[in-house]
């Protein structure tokens, strides 16, 4: 979408109206790796991509997403954009520019982040790394098969620091246009921001988190799968690549380290939501399958991590 375009945000519908710790987030951003469930902090390189060698990215099936440039972003860039979705929507449907404006402490706040020198610096981060990131997003048509494009973008057009002690806010920042069409159609999810808060200390538990509430129904799914939807299965390939090698686990054996990952993830996941069952089977006909029941089962004591 150009950003000579103005968008037209839908509205969303929510039963309970927009709690204060509600997160919004496009389907297409929560069923793909858009947000990598790897920890870039410390030695660890966060990848660059360039558009000349565009990054083909893991998602379902019934989306194509590429990353065109940019840096990879993380689960804390997703908390961040989730976050300014749901304040843009705090009074209903931005009617122009979804512009929004915050101090610096009410963001940290939100995000459960004590004030300091890091956590101020991992914000600014974050937008920037959220400004610079451009993807393509295509999604297959229900009639038809076919996968169509849907829209290229970034996911913020611009965040300004603003100067001055008389202003209200020490930030302006503006959604970038192409954000709109993802969430039509009802194609969204309220995540609790509460249950992110309390899965962030695991990136992946927050990856899956928000991957399988996006779902209504959550089929039993293999870990190789979950592993490329959750930007876990090296993705060092260009698209080229990722179009001739669409799996390049082929053997469908699993690495140990995944499979602890994915298992201490998942009852993570059971703990903070409550739901009935959310784990790697190891008996019967869907043994070596994740499955996951939402129900609404009741929260008892919250059992050990392993």
């Amino acid at each position: 979408m150009s950003e000579s375009v103005v968008a037209v945000w839908p509205e969303l519908k929510l039963p309970h109206g927009l709690k204060e710790d509600t997160r919004i987030a496009p389907h297409i951003l929560v069923r793909s790796s858009v947000f990598s469930t790897l920890e870039y902090a410390g030695a660890a390189q966060r990848p660059m991509i360039c558009e000349t060698e565009p990054l083909r990215l893991g998602a379902m099936s019934q989306y194509r997403v590429e990353q065109l440039e940019g840096p990879r972003l993380s689960q804390s860039d997703a908390d961040v954009m989730f976050w300014l979705l749901s304040r843009a929507y705090r009074y209903g449907a931005p009617k122009d520019k979804a512009m929004v404006f915050f101090k610096r402490s009410e963001a940290l706040i939100a995000l459960g982040r004590s004030r300091g020198g890091k956590t101020d610096a991992l914000l600014d981060d974050s937008l920037q790394r959220l400004c610079s990131a451009e993807f393509y997003f295509g999604e297959r048509d229900k009639v038809t098969n076919e996968m169509m494009p849907l829209v290229r973008t970034r996911l913020l057009s611009r965040a300004e620091r603003v100067s001055g002690d008389t202003r209200p806010y020490d930030y302006r920042v503006t959604i970038a246009e192409g954000m709109a069409p993802l969430l039509e159609n009802g194609s969204w999810v309220a995540l609790s921001g509460r249950v992110r808060e309390e899965l962030a200390s695991d990136p992946l538990a927050r990856g899956l988190h928000a991957h399988f509430a996006s779902n209504e129904k959550v089929h039993a799914t293999l870990p190789k799968t979950l592993k490329g939807q959750m930007g876990r299965a090296g993705e060092t390939g260009q698209t080229k690549e990722m179009d001739q090698v669409e799996d390049l686990d082929k053997s469908g054996m699993q690495s140990s380290k995944w499979l602890h990952a994915l298992r201490r993830a998942l009852a993570r996941v059971q703990a903070a939501t409550g739901w009935s069952q959310c784990e790697l089977v190891t008996a019967g006909q869907l043994a070596g399958k994740v499955l996951v029941r939402k129900g609404t089962a009741l929260r008892g004591p919250k059992s050990k991590m392993p």
